[in-house]
């Protein structure tokens, strides 16, 4: 079976948003990363981050070819 790169950097920047969401206010390396910000803008940019990997996982999908 084949893994195409974009399902990989899918499944990557989905697991970036799922721990942004989830232990954006625990890690500080995340609080580094994106700066001090409140913690509804970590929980934003997580989902948009989430939403960008499982397109990218979609659209990297051996169904579609």
């Amino acid at each position: 079976m084949e893994t195409s790169i974009i399902t990989i950097i899918g499944i990557i920047i989905f697991l970036i948003g799922a721990l942004t969401t989830t232990l954006g206010r625990t890690l500080t390396i995340l609080r580094f990363f994106f700066g001090d910000r409140s913690i509804f803008t970590q929980i934003f940019l997580g989902i948009i981050f989430i939403c960008i990997g499982l397109f990218l996982t979609i659209l990297g999908s051996p169904q579609l070819r």
